[in-house]
């Protein structure tokens, strides 16, 4: 079955294309996000998607489209309606764009996030794969979150801090304006703790190297052979070694002791079984 799958960034391509492929799909990536403000985090999101799609093999067809004015003429008025304008946009170029290259359907990486509208992203591609005529594929792919994290911060992918729009944009810092004082503390305690100055005086980013050691640990499980005995030694060491940085990079933004203390919790339970399974290996 071949698909045209629209893609909203790399991030949340990575799941659902190794999803799609494993299931023996033909998979060609297609990018239309026209409203991601400001212009420069619109760039950083496509290059982003460039560099990955280069790593992982993956056809991307490119519709390098900057429609904002296009976008706040239509929201502007009604701007509770924002999301199902910006999904019914992505959706129906996506349909079209498939329809005419002969597709067998679309589908989309938006059911991949789980901070999007799910029900009304499946409820808008069904609606527009009635009108366009070329069936919307379904699958709910935020079981997959983790993974996408976890291979973008390995790869040292640009990963977006909101979804994307003018309006994203302004709630994402009016609600951070409406943390509590013990929030704020919490949160400038944990970003400071993210560089380590040692005996020395060298100062270590642990964001940085928590995500090269993932990056490293993908490297080296390209140079074991793989046997029946190996395989899933490896599998489980990749997950492990991998899921270290992106827990940290979560940790690092932890809006409470309890959450900090959690994800952190978790980094060191994966660096004893990255251990564990080099050790066994």
């Amino acid at each position: 079955m071949s698909i045209l799958l629209h893609l909203c960034c790399a991030n949340c391509g990575i799941y659902p294309l190794e999803q799609l492929r494993e299931k023996g799909h033909e998979v060609v990536g297609y990018f239309f996000n026209p409203n991601i403000h400001p212009y420069q985090e619109y760039l950083r999101r496509l290059e982003a998607l460039k560099q990955y799609s280069e790593k992982a093999r993956v056809e991307v067809v490119y519709r390098e489209e900057y429609l904002l004015e296009e976008f706040l003429r239509n929201v502007s008025q009604r701007p509770e309606e924002r999301c199902s304008y910006c999904y019914s946009v992505r959706l129906e170029a996506t349909a079209q764009e498939a329809k005419k290259r002969g597709f067998d359907q679309f589908s989309t990486t938006l059911l991949q996030s789980t901070h999007q509208n799910h029900p009304l992203i499946k409820e808008t591609a069904e609606r527009i794969a009635n009108e366009v005529g070329i069936p919307f594929y379904y699958e709910d792919f935020r079981q997959g979150w983790r993974r996408g994290v976890e291979v973008s911060k390995a790869m040292g992918l640009y990963r977006q801090q909101y979804c994307g729009c003018v309006y994203s944009e302004k709630e994402r810092f009016a609600t951070s304006n409406k943390m509590s004082n013990e929030k704020v503390q919490m949160s400038n305690k944990v970003q400071s703790s993210n560089k380590i100055q040692n005996l020395n005086g060298r100062v270590f980013d642990l964001e940085e190297r928590t995500g090269r050691f993932g990056e490293a640990i993908i490297e080296f499980a390209k140079t074991l052979d793989r046997n029946e005995i190996n395989r899933p030694l490896i599998g489980q060491l990749v997950d492990a070694g991998t899921s270290i940085g992106a827990n940290y990079s979560e940790a690092d933004g932890a809006e409470s002791k309890r959450d900090f203390r959690h994800k952190i919790g978790i980094c060191k339970k994966e660096s004893k079984e990255t251990k564990q399974t080099t050790t066994l290996g």
